[in-house]
This record gives structure tokens, C-alpha cells and sequence, in this order.
């Protein structure tokens, strides 16, 4: 057990950019930088530009477009640091630590807060570490943590998850801190593409990062990312099975020109929209799933099986009756937990859905096509529920805790939200004995939680 002090971070949201919840999805959706740049973009008044006006006053405004010195206090959910500037406007430093004085370039500014890149680290934090990838130093908007010690990550995003639960008033024990063993790289990756090449987002602006290597990505998935040609398309998926070495790619347009090896599946969103099936296959906890194109699925197989293994010794000791596993995607937890238990899987996603019907053959397992919410509860001893980002709220917590669950194991991948589920769980009379953070993507500000509550 670890003890992590909460005021290293300050996670309010302000700042609005996190990863997404599958993390293959870099660059390309839900962070800063996907700000309308209209609203959020510093521009100067044109009285300034012509100079009819008196400079006085716009001292802030003048920062916009040139750089600041400032004193780093914390860390946003997102890893980015957190500075006042002179003014008391908040501002988030991407690149800087808690404890460091930088001078940084203002990329983006709001009414209450503003992006800072830095520029010059002036005085160093002992957890900063030299960045090992040139496209992050070109701007590339994939990993968000690689200044950061691999020690001062695990510690980092164990005190996102602490505050977020302070914040929303819950109190909790220490929690457990694992760090992954095994493979790497994730197994799904959403990139933009630019002239036939895939490749990241920039962390300010829409413009591509085209990669020559990638270490964050599997070996298997890396050469589609670095040597396939998707000419005619702006996105394209790739997703590989690290333990059975199937690989597909879906492209935004047609498949005629696509160039990737032979042995590579490849469909376009056209062909998935008129009802083309396409798959990989991926080796969990000695359990072969189906994954299709669109269906959601843990990004790294060696962090499958790390929430495996939590959720399966928080089941621990649990009295014997059905298991419901809530958002159950492909059936990752229903063809793995508790193989000896009854399963109901819920799950709303078409593909996600044939999925499950396939994989959980073995199973004695029914599978509900259904949002959460519009169940119809039966009773049973065990809850797992790994819900999207957005969390459970307060209509899911309702509808799980009407099965009367002696144990409810909640999977997040949200700080935030993870923090507001708790609150209602806790109002509705549970309490939480057990937590772990998991560092599944190293390099990343992404924080994936598991925890324990019970009555």
C-alpha cells in the first residue's frame, strides 16, 4: 500500500482533455486540442494590431502570442501542469511538473484558463525525465507522461484518482498501485491519416504527426502504422491480436489502393455499414475472444489480464448465485470471472453483442441486448460493471443495486467519473474496502481503476 499526497494534483475541469476510453485512440478525439479553435483560439483586437488603441491593460492578451514565466503547483487529470499566471488566471502548462519554473508559450486561452506549452524548463523537478521519442518533441499527441519518471506516473495517476474522490466527498482506504508486466504496446490504434500515411494528431493543432517508429503500439500493429499507404482516407483503424497474430484495418474509404501485407484484413466504414463482418482474435486468461471492427475492447492483453485478475480476487469469498456483468463488451469478464457462476451479460452494442454470443458458447450465460438503465434486475450476489467514460450515473447505479449485489466491482477508466459513481454508491449504502489503480499505458495520463464495494 502506497500513501499518495492529494495536493500534487489538481483535477478540476477546467482544462476538459483527457484521453479516451479506448487509448488506442490518440490525438484524434476528446482532448484540449479538440477545442473549437473559434472559441477558444487568442486573437489580438485590431485597435492593438494598428496601434489606435493604448497597449495598457492587454498584459494578458500580449501573453497570447509570446512567452511567460511561471511556477508549476500541480498537476491537471490530464498531466499537463498547473500554474497561476499574474493575472489569477489558471494556466495548463502541457509538459511541466509540480514544483518547476518553466517558461512556457500561451498556445490557447479561455475566459477563466489558458494552454501553455513549455519552452524552458528553468528549474527542474527530480521526477523529469528525458523524452525518448522524437515525434513527441515534433508535437505528436500519442503519449502526454514520457518526461515523466515511470515511478512518478504510477504516483501521479494514483493521486488524480485520490482527488477526484475527495472531490466528490468520498473516503476511501490507500489503494493498491500495480504496474503492468509483459507486452507494451496497444492493439488498437485510431489514426489520422495524411497523404496515404497514418499517423497522430499534434497536441495544438489538427495537423499529423506521421511516425517512422512508435514504441507504444505493438510490433504487430507499429508496421501497419509506420509502412501502410491508406490513400483516399483521413482515418483509419488498426487492430491487432498480440497472442494470435491476427491483424485487420478499417479505412475511411476504399480498399482498392490500401497497401499493407497480405496476410492483413482489410474493410472500409462503407462495407461495415452495409453489414460486412470483420474480426481479429485475441487470447485472454487462456480464453480465445472474438473481436469485431467496431466492438470496444481493452487496448493491451497484458492489462486484460491484469483487470482479470483484480476483478476475479475482489469476487473472492462471494456467495454463490449469478454474476451480471454490466457493459459487458465482447464478454472479456463474463468468459473469464467466476467460471463456475451463472453470467447475465448485458450489453447495447450490436457487434459487441455477436461478439459475447460467441465467445461465451462455453458459458452458461444469457446476454441481454440492452442498455443498462432498461434492465429488468434479477437477483444476483456479484455486480461487475465497466462502463464507457461517462461512468454509471445515477439511473445504472439504481438499476445494479436492485439486484441486490453483496459485491459490486467497479472498472473505470475516469478519474472524474469514477469519483461521482462512488458518491452514489456510497449514498446507497455500500462502502468501498478495496481499490487499485493500474498504470496500463505508461507514457500516458490515462488511470484505469478498479475497486471493491460492499454492503
Amino acid at each position: 500500500v502506497h500513501h499518495v499526497p492529494v495536493d500534487a494534483v489538481a483535477t478540476g475541469g477546467l482544462e476538459g482533455g483527457d484521453f479516451i476510453a479506448e487509448t488506442g485512440e490518440v490525438g484524434g478525439k476528446n482532448r484540449w486540442t479538440d477545442f473549437d479553435r473559434a472559441h477558444h483560439d487568442a486573437t489580438l483586437p485590431e485597435s492593438l494590431v494598428d496601434g489606435s488603441t493604448d497597449r495598457a491593460g492587454f498584459g494578458w492578451v500580449l501573453d497570447t502570442v509570446c512567452s511567460v514565466e511561471l511556477r508549476v503547483t500541480a498537476t491537471s487529470r490530464d498531466g499537463a501542469g498547473v500554474a497561476r499566471a499574474e493575472d489569477g488566471r489558471v494556466v495548463f502548462v502541457e509538459g511541466a511538473l509540480p514544483g518547476e519554473s518553466v517558461t512556457a508559450e500561451v498556445v490557447r486561452t479561455d475566459k477563466r484558463w489558458s494552454r501553455a506549452r513549455v519552452v524552458t524548463v528553468l528549474e527542474s523537478s527530480p521526477d523529469r525525465a528525458p523524452v525518448p521519442c522524437a515525434h513527441q518533441l515534433e508535437g505528436c499527441g500519442g503519449c502526454d507522461l514520457l518526461h515523466v519518471t515511470p515511478d512518478a506516473q504510477l504516483t501521479m495517476k494514483t493521486a488524480m484518482a485520490i482527488d477526484q474522490l475527495a472531490r466528490a466527498g468520498v473516503e476511501v482506504p490507500d489503494p493498491s498501485m500495480r504496474r503492468l508486466a509483459g507486452d507494451q504496446g496497444r492493439t488498437t490504434i485510431r489514426a489520422a491519416v495524411h497523404d496515404g500515411r497514418a499517423g497522430y494528431r499534434s497536441r495544438s493543432s489538427h495537423d499529423v504527426v506521421v511516425p517512422d517508429e512508435c514504441d507504444a503500439v505493438d510490433p504487430l500493429a507499429e508496421e501497419l502504422l509506420v509502412d501502410g499507404r491508406y490513400p483516399g482516407s483521413s482515418r483509419v483503424l488498426i487492430r491487432v491480436g498480440n497472442r494470435t497474430g491476427d491483424r485487420m484495418v478499417v479505412v475511411e474509404r476504399g480498399t482498392f489502393d490500401v497497401s499493407v501485407p497480405d496476410d492483413v484484413f482489410v474493410v472500409s466504414e462503407a462495407q461495415l455499414k452495409e453489414g460486412k463482418r470483420a474480426w481479429i482474435h485475441e487470447e485472454i486468461d487462456g480464453r480465445r475472444l472474438r473481436v469485431s471492427a467496431n466492438a470496444f475492447f481493452q487496448n493491451r492483453p497484458a492489462g486484460c489480464d491484469a483487470l482479470v485478475d483484480e476483478v476475479r480476487s475482489m469476487i473472492e469469498g462471494a456467495p454463490g448465485g449469478h454474476l451480471v456483468d454490466a457493459y459487458a463488451g465482447v464478454g472479456l469478464f463474463s468468459a473469464t470471472v467466476g467460471r463456475n457462476r451463472p453470467v447475465i451479460a448485458i450489453e447495447r452494442g450490436r457487434d459487441s453483442v455477436a461478439d459475447a454470443r460467441i465467445n461465451l458458447t462455453a458459458r452458461d450465460a444469457r446476454i441481454v441486448k440492452a442498455d443498462v438503465e432498461r434492465w429488468r434486475p434479477s437477483l444476483a450476489p456479484i455486480v461487475v460493471a465497466d462502463p464507457a467514460r461517462e461512468g454509471l450515473g445515477k439511473r445504472a447505479v439504481k438499476t445494479l443495486l436492485r439486484a441486490e449485489p453483496s459485491v459490486l466491482v467497479l472498472v473505470s477508466c475516469d478519474p472524474s467519473s469514477f469519483g461521482r459513481d462512488a458518491a452514489l454508491l456510497l449514498d446507497a449504502g455500500l462502502r468501498v474496502d478495496r481499490w487499485t489503480v493500474l498504470d496500463m499505458f505508461p507514457g500516458t495520463s490515462h488511470v484505469e481503476t478498479v475497486a471493491r464495494f460492499t454492503r
